[in-house]
């Protein structure tokens, strides 16, 4: 037995009083005179050990009575827990995309809502409520109930340690509260990939895993497209299901709203299977190729959008080379070539990337306007010549404040290493090489750029092209000139991919599709003046995001601003110049749940349920109080009753 208010019990030490009250009380008697009181003798002695008996028994009664008075002031209870601490409660609800699925009572994460609501009896408890994008602190029941009423799906989802990180940031750290965190999720394998993080738990955490009675799901996973000619393009649709099966499943194709395709994908007892659809080549097509499954709804349907590319512009100044006029073809790029002498500089202004092609010396006004073309967000790439004047080519980069090149090195090296994780060649090979033919420079400069990180290197470990990021710019550097009287570089497979790659990544060209993710950033080629801002509208709500103006083209950045797949148009005042496709994240379609059974015996406080009325009933169960000073009120009240009995009815 516990007592909320303890220090009543110092009471006690008053009961002395009446115990004094009724020993120590002179009573004075009265003779009075009879003729003959030999009778009586026997009645006097029955009389006085009567009256003895009943000053006892009231004694007692009224001891009783102020006991059970003190002890029921004091509040004693029966509990596991201590009256006086505050219990806070914190709910953590995935509202992630895969919680869509299909449980005995509907899709889970509205049953699980539902079944929240209907356990919520609980008084004198304050409740936090943490989902995937959203958190409550301090809520009374009835805030409770509106917002599990309104929750809604999150395409972003929060992996274990972050969630464990926003329990722990709503707990008060009070000394007289009681902390109760319950996590209710699916434990989709994605975003609980660690486990491990549970082993960290010092107080109660009750998990509870919710079960799918449907674990298969069949969705589009991606799209491409395999072939685009002037007239015709055709589109690859990739499906894929949870399991292997062998059935067909219908799947329609739609331009904006209109139907313009239907075909069947055929599963041939696999989880993956392609299905095309070819229509016309014209200037913007938004698509959506749509599925119909019994499994999760979300990736069900797949936007994309076709524009047609928009070219980028490579300028070559100095020596005019036969390689890069092959590698730019006019397909995909306005690739254009002068000396110094006849060089436009007004055209600087338009190029996404400049080559400084076997320069001899780099003059100050040619200097001043590609400071201005680098700072703005234009790429810089710089070959040297074989007569390079160090001098002119240093004071260049100093005000660049990119770094230097020392002088020549007359000693042939060959080019030896490749760096794989370089984001110019990264997803071009398949597997590393090794034994491929090493290409050769006669000579070469030493290049100390700053924060650079080198595509290929000599055999001496030596740079021989290198990059460095500079705020929106890119700067590349090669260590010799790649004309062949120096280096055979040219011919070897190496050169197209790098530079290549190098004027692809100067202008991020419009994406078939992009997924909504926590950040995301769209590249447009276009020029806004000062006092222009870009809006993107569905339809349904329109903001303006994060953009960032360089030199002939503006970086969109957007931070959780899109979360329902859909159509995106980019507007400049209410012209649209760029539709977009927005898709959910598919790694919600995998229905690979994480096994946590093993997490009670790793850790004593981790309790595991399978329904949440379960763990509700349990958790009040162990903090429920039952309170006694109602007993002790209702005995207090008996022994007044019996004291009055004594004094009417026990007669001396």
């Amino acid at each position: 037995m516990q007592f909320k208010h303890p220090e009543i019990l110092y009471a006690l030490f008053l009961l002395i009083i009446p115990i004094l009250v009724h020993l120590f009380q002179l009573q004075r008697f009265q003779k009075t005179p009879f003729t003959n009181v030999q009778f009586l003798k026997k009645i006097v002695l029955q009389t006085r050990k009567s009256a003895l008996l009943k000053k006892y028994l009231i004694l007692v009664t009224r001891m009783l009575i102020f006991t059970c008075l003190i002890f029921a002031f004091s509040q004693p209870y029966l509990s596991n827990i201590n009256a006086s601490k505050n219990i806070e409660r914190t709910i953590y609800l995935d509202n992630s995309l895969s919680m869509q699925s299909k449980g005995e009572k509907g899709e889970l994460l509205k049953s699980s809502a539902q079944q929240i609501i209907e356990n919520l009896d609980s008084k004198n408890i304050s409740f936090n409520l943490v989902t995937n994008n959203q958190q409550f602190k301090n809520i009374e029941t009835s805030e409770l109930k509106n917002a599990l009423i309104n929750i809604d799906y999150y395409p972003n989802s929060l992996n274990l340690p972050n969630v464990l990180l926003k329990l722990n940031s709503l707990k008060n750290n009070k000394t007289n509260s009681l902390h109760e965190s319950i996590l209710i999720s699916d434990f989709h394998n994605y975003k609980n990939e660690n486990k491990n993080v549970f082993t960290n738990v010092n107080n109660n955490f009750n998990v509870v895993k919710l079960k799918p009675t449907h674990t298969n799901n069949i969705f589009i996973d991606t799209v491409s497209i395999v072939s685009n000619s002037s007239a015709q393009i055709t589109i690859n649709a990739v499906l894929k299901s949870t399991k292997s099966i062998s059935k067909n499943v219908p799947v329609s194709l739609y331009s904006e709203a209109k139907l313009i395709g239907k075909t069947s994908s055929k599963f041939k007892n696999s989880n993956k299977c392609n299905v095309q659809f070819t229509i016309n080549n014209i200037k913007n097509f938004n698509g959506k190729i749509t599925i119909i499954d019994d499994g999760l709804e979300f990736d069900n349907d797949f936007y994309f959008s076709i524009s047609t590319p928009e070219k980028i512009n490579v300028l070559s100044i100095g020596k005019p080379s036969a390689y890069l006029a092959k590698i730019y073809t006019k397909n995909e790029f306005n690739y254009s070539n002068y000396s110094i002498q006849n060089l436009n500089y007004n055209s600087i202004q338009n190029q996404h990337i400049i080559f400084l092609n076997e320069l001899k010396n780099i003059p100050a006004e040619l200097s001043a306007i590609l400071i201005e073309f680098f700072t703005n967000g234009g790429d810089l790439v710089l070959i040297p010549s074989e007569n390079t004047n160090l001098k002119s080519y240093n004071n260049f980069l100093r005000k660049l404040k990119i770094g230097n090149i020392q002088p020549k090195v007359n000693n042939e090296h060959l080019i030896t290493s490749i760096n794989f994780k370089h984001p110019i060649i990264s997803n071009v090979f398949e597997k590393k090489v090794s034994n491929f033919q090493y290409p050769k420079s006669a000579f070469f400069y030493p290049v100390n750029i700053n924060n650079s990180s080198p595509i290929i290197t000599f055999d001496n470990r030596q740079p021989f092209i290198v990059s460095a990021k500079h705020k929106l710019s890119s700067f590349y550097c090669v260590a010799s000139p790649l004309n062949k009287t120096v280096t055979n570089f040219s011919q070897t497979p190496l050169i197209v991919p790098i530079l290549y790659n190098m004027v692809k990544n100067s202008y991020k060209i419009g994406e078939l599709f992009y997924t909504i993710q926590p950040e995301n950033e769209i590249a447009l080629n276009i020029k806004l003046k000062k006092d222009q801002i870009l809006k993107i509208d569905n339809g349904f709500q329109e903001f303006i995001p994060l953009q960032q103006s360089s030199q002939n083209q503006v970086i969109v950045q957007l931070q959780e601003q899109i979360l329902k797949s859909g159509f995106y148009h980019i507007k400049n005042n209410e012209e649209t110049i760029k539709t977009v496709a927005f898709n959910y994240n598919r790694n919600e379609s995998y229905l690979n749940n994480l096994e946590i059974g093993d997490l009670e015996k790793n850790n004593s406080q981790i309790s595991i349920y399978d329904s949440i009325s379960a763990v509700f009933k349990k958790i009040d169960s162990e903090n429920k109080i039952n309170w006694l000073f109602k007993w002790f009120l209702t005995f207090s009240a008996l022994f007044l009753l019996i004291e009055m009995l004594i004094l009417k009815y026990f007669k001396i």
